[in-house]
């Protein structure tokens, strides 16, 4: 462990979950000192043989007793995707918005913090990080107003393109994001489905963006960064996917009811060395991860409420579950 890692001390909230589960590989690879804090809002349980406090984001009492024993938080922590977060609006709006509101107020340490590009929602041209923000859902407008927050500290905002692709052996994979989804269709049913297929995403690795948010700790940089790899419209990520599994395409004629249309510019983060990847996990990558797992059987069932948010969160609510 470098002398300048022994230095650093990371609280990684919400580090139970999808991303999570890359980010707490690398910084074990690379010798951090971390801790977890989660309350396991996605998961059932948590194996990861890492130091661990369940906790709520909106238990500010716990958090304000832990903040100082650390130098750098990373904050994944929130009720993620558009579908998820209309379930229960004032739960969106504590986790995502207000619980950031108070850690800018609260800690003065270095702060790394997860948005979205869904924030520039319907935009024909390129969107740099100076585009003015078109949020298009709750989602999104939580996310700004989140990052407004943070805006003057400490702190590095990372919007990230659609995370795709399997993170650690414990954390539970999402199949409501379009690489996944689309694959996992592919590999079940033979066929995909394509609403449109004219609107761009951005999209990347989910250990790739892993690695963007540990790059993040070693440097100085603040602001707003586009984190993605690639952009694709939609059609021709569906001809990739088919093209790797070998299914069918069927072009559905309705207008998808998403009428998010945006492609990034990177160039910042590329110029301030917050996308240098060990290896850069392309679209086949995922697919091929995916595909794999479904094929060989460790993938049960592909279509289960635990891999989709929005599902997950509807059964939690039905069940009385939120406090």
């Amino acid at each position: 462990m470098s002398t300048h890692n022994k230095k650093m001390k990371v609280l990684v909230v919400g580090g139970a979950g999808y991303i999570g589960g890359s980010v707490t590989d690398i910084l074990q690879e690379r010798g951090i000192p971390f801790t977890v804090y989660d309350n396991l809002l996605y998961e059932h349980h948590y194996l990861k043989p890492v130091d661990f406090v369940f906790g709520d984001v909106r238990d500010t009492k716990k958090l304000k007793k832990l903040l100082p024993k650390y130098s750098h938080i990373i904050w994944l922590a929130a009720v993620v995707g558009d579908a998820a977060c209309q379930v229960r609006p004032s739960l969106t709006a504590e986790v995502n918005r207000d619980a950031v509101e108070w850690l800018s107020k609260n800690f003065r340490g270095r702060i790394v913090f997860t948005s979205t590009c869904s924030v520039y929602g319907e935009n024909i041209n390129e969107a740099k990080e100076t585009t003015k923000p078109k949020p298009l859902s709750l989602y999104a407008r939580t996310k700004i107003e989140a990052e407004n927050f943070l805006k003057g500290k400490d702190a590095v905002i990372l919007r990230l393109g659609t995370v795709f692709g399997v993170s650690d052996s414990y954390s539970r994979l999402r199949m409501d994001l379009a690489v996944n989804y689309m694959t996992a269709s592919a590999a079940t049913k033979g066929k995909l489905s394509i609403y449109g297929g004219s609107q761009w995403r951005p999209f990347i690795h989910v250990y790739n963006v892993a690695e963007a948010i540990v790059n993040t700790l070693f440097t100085q940089k603040s602001g707003v960064y586009n984190v993605a790899a690639l952009n694709y419209k939609i059609k021709d990520l569906g001809k990739e996917i088919a093209s790797i599994t070998k299914c069918k395409i069927e072009y559905v004629k309705s207008k998808s009811k998403d009428e998010r249309n945006y492609h990034i510019s990177t160039k910042k983060a590329e110029r301030s060395g917050l996308l240098k990847f060990k290896k850069l996990l392309d679209v086949p990558y995922g697919v091929q991860q995916i595909s794999s797992l479904i094929g060989s059987g460790k993938i049960k069932f592909a279509d289960s409420d635990v891999y989709f948010n929005e599902r997950h969160i509807i059964n939690l609510n039905n069940e009385n579950r939120f406090k």
